[in-house]
């Protein structure tokens, strides 16, 4: 009893110091994720729970044979992401060089730098792959099996919105108006049309839909513009303009009993919540499957990861009219998947769907330009989808036939684009090489640019170009003078939700009227209109830019065979002689053949499957736009006189060496980036109750001051 009395007190006897340096060591590797520190104001709750042991790198895994693939090339274990090289930030050229050779010449610096930017690019794209390649987003957008999927659903709603066009071109629906905003009432009938007919209405659903009272913002516009102008005319003009309005009103006006009994008037009219949080891991099943729980769900509309938010996901969950979108938003939000809130929030009704462009682009020479423009865009999306003529060719040979610059509009068999041929004057549609402009002098369109020219309308260019940009419009969602293209436009609320028209006549300082009334606009501020139009649609819409063989070698393509041999040698492992083993089945072999044919035999899957992820890979590269890590802030290096705050700028929120461990405190976001760790107090004493603290300098140090004299001559210090 007394030997063990003894032991208790000696291990007793240093129990506080022990106590003091677990604290201590604690402290310092910023344990708990919070980085706490005895100068806190508060302790950062369950600051253990988080904690782990971190493994030793000859634990368990090392001899053993795990029958699963480390990665899906074949590759076996992923490269440590944590000790590459090249896993951190792109090291600027001065800080690279502080890497090598004193003695290093400046060819051979630049060399090893341009393989140092290769190399980096390399592992950071295929970490970055590594990363998303599980997640849905990333899948449909580069798996070849299903991007294949998404683009045959296209296809068939392309199919069947050329289908509703060309049912209201034969009905004449298009020959009632113009796309200028006068005419918005009959632009809004359009476009319930259009919806009526994309959610499979009936005609006296759309003859329903037809009689009902419009409510737009645009149409309140139209009247105050129309009201406007009748000032303007004697009094008898003004009475007619007003009774108009009421005329407008009356015609086809319902009861609002009617409107909340019937459910066919509100079958182009939806209500949709917006989920602003969804995480990259949840899949559009498990979102669709919680949405499906609510009465009145229709469809649900996500976006891609977005890389500003750790590629979170964007969402549009859409119910029928009638259903009560509060009580259905209160429960998305009570309803939490994978832990974590969807964030949603009910979507607002659009409340201008027709909108306006610059009036000048109802002049001919502006209207003419746009026509050739609508004609290429038609031309090139009809290929992009194969429709028409390039129904029957393969994916590959329309993006080569783009890619190589084939003139699609010569080529195409869109009926529409022969009908607008015969409807404009002969050569309209042609163009002109740029030498042959500059020889006849029309490269600014023949007009001086400090010359002004007359306001002039053409009715048959527009009447034409209106034609093709109903017909963007309505079967590929662009919307011509937005330039833009709602590509998941049948999956949103609003499946043909609002367009842009031609505004009234441009008016300015810098634009007036001749002694006949018309308007009289400089030649140059067309010019510039017609340049930005263009480049706007051409990097918007036309534009696309395509990677390279060489660049795709460079960046890390793979191949196919390469990687199913690579997957072979992997599970190929000899342990004794004539004696091999196959970690994927744990079966034993007397020679490598014997597992190259077992692979063969019983796991094709397994070999097909590491040859499609090598495509699967090769799709991401192939994007110029292809998605990336944001590029993390490097932080600037830092001398030694730094870190004893002898000069030079410290960065807001930087710690001293002496509170820094291995964690330093910082979050995962990384490479001092983002720092969650609260401002260091400024410098001052930290006495006990009986006096005769400590002095602590946790805030940066300001520049000494200089006494030296400013009239001094500059090489006197």
């Amino acid at each position: 009893m007394d030997s063990d009395d003894d032991g208790d007190r000696r291990r007793d006897k240093f129990a506080r110091e022990r106590r003091d340096d677990d604290r201590f060591s604690y402290r310092r590797s910023g344990g708990g994720g919070g980085g706490y520190s005895r100068y806190d104001n508060k302790r950062p709750a369950g600051r253990r729970e988080d904690y782990q042991v971190k493994r030793s790198r000859g634990d368990e895994g090392d001899d053993g044979f795990d029958p699963v693939r480390g990665d899906r090339n074949g590759n076996g274990a992923e490269p440590s992401s944590e000790n590459s090289i090249y896993s951190g930030p792109l090291l600027p050229f001065k800080r690279f060089l502080t890497n090598q050779e004193d003695d290093i010449s400046e060819e051979d610096a630049i060399k090893k730098y341009n393989e140092y930017k290769n190399e980096h690019r390399k592992f950071q794209l295929d970490r970055f792959f590594r990363a998303h390649k599980d997640e849905e987003w990333f899948r449909l957008k580069y798996k070849p099996e299903e991007a294949k999927k998404v683009k045959e659903v296209q296809l068939e709603n392309v199919q069947k919105r050329l289908q509703i066009f060309n049912e209201l071109k034969e009905q004449g629906q298009f020959d009632k108006f113009t796309l200028d905003f006068e005419d918005a009432e009959a632009i809004l009938r359009m476009l319930d049309s259009v919806v009526v007919k994309l959610e499979n209405g009936s005609e006296d659903d759309l003859k329903a839909v037809l009689a009902q009272k419009l409510d737009d913002e645009s149409l309140a516009d139209v009247k105050k513009e129309n009201k406007d102008a009748a000032e303007k005319v004697e009094d008898q003009v003004k009475d007619e303009v007003k009774e108009e309005p009421n005329e407008e009103q009356e015609e086809g006006a319902i009861d609002d009993e009617t409107d909340k009994a019937s459910n066919k008037v509100n079958i182009h009219k939806t209500c949709s919540v917006f989920l602003r949080n969804i995480p990259p891991g949840l899949t559009y099943e498990e979102l669709e499957s919680t949405c499906k729980k609510y009465p009145g769900f229709l469809r649900l509309a996500l976006t891609d990861g977005i890389a500003e938010r750790r590629f979170y996901r964007r969402g549009w969950a859409t119910f029928k009219r009638d259903v009560n979108i509060k009580e259905i938003c209160w429960g998305l939000n009570a309803h939490r998947l994978r832990e974590t809130d969807l964030n949603a929030i009910i979507n607002r009704d659009i409340t201008r769907r027709v909108r306006t462009n610059n009036g000048v682009a109802a002049h001919k020479q502006v209207a003419l330009n746009d026509l050739k423009l609508a004609v290429k865009l038609t031309a090139l999306y009809d290929k992009k989808l194969g429709l028409f003529n390039a129904a029957d060719e393969s994916e590959s040979d329309r993006e080569k036939d783009i890619r190589m610059g084939v003139d699609q509009v010569a080529a195409s068999t869109n009926p529409l684009i022969k009908e607008i041929k015969s409807i404009v004057p002969k050569d309209t549609l042609n163009d002109i090489s740029e030498e042959e402009a500059e020889l006849l002098g029309v490269s600014n369109n023949g007009d001086s640019q400090s010359d002004k020219v007359r306001y002039e309308r053409d009715d048959t260019i527009l009447k034409a170009l209106d034609l093709l940009i109903i017909y963007l419009r309505i079967v590929h969602s662009i919307d011509f003078y937005n330039h833009g293209h709602y590509a998941q436009e049948d999956s949103m609320p609003n499946r043909c939700g609002l367009i842009h028209v031609r505004g009234q006549p441009p008016s300015g300082a810098s634009i007036n009227t001749d002694e006949n009334g018309d308007l009289i606009v400089p030649q140059k501020f067309i010019n510039d209109f017609i340049s930005g139009f263009n480049s706007r649609i051409d990097k918007g819409l036309i534009e696309k830019q395509y990677v390279s063989e060489e660049d795709m070698e460079k960046m890390g393509k793979k191949d196919g065979e390469k990687e199913v041999e690579a997957f072979i040698a992997i599970n190929t492992v000899e342990l004794a002689k004539d004696k091999w083993l196959c970690p994927l089945s744990g079966k034993k072999f007397k020679g490598p053949e014997f597992i190259r044919k077992h692979l063969q035999s019983k796991h094709e899957d397994k070999l097909e499957e590491a040859r499609a992820e090598a495509d699967f890979f090769n799709n991401y590269l192939a994007d110029a736009q292809r998605p990336v890590d944001l590029e993390p802030k490097h932080m600037p290096h830092m001398s030694r006189d730094d870190h004893r705050g002898g000069g030079g700028d410290r960065g807001y929120g930087r710690e001293r060496d002496d509170d820094r461990g291995p964690g330093g405190g910082r979050s995962s976001f990384g490479n001092g980036s983002y720092d969650r760790r609260p401002p260091f107090p400024p410098r001052h004493s930290l006495g006990g109750r009986g006096g005769g603290g400590r002095m602590f300098d946790d805030a940066p140090r300001r520049q000494p001051v200089s006494y030296r004299d400013l009239d001094a001559p500059d090489d006197i210090p």
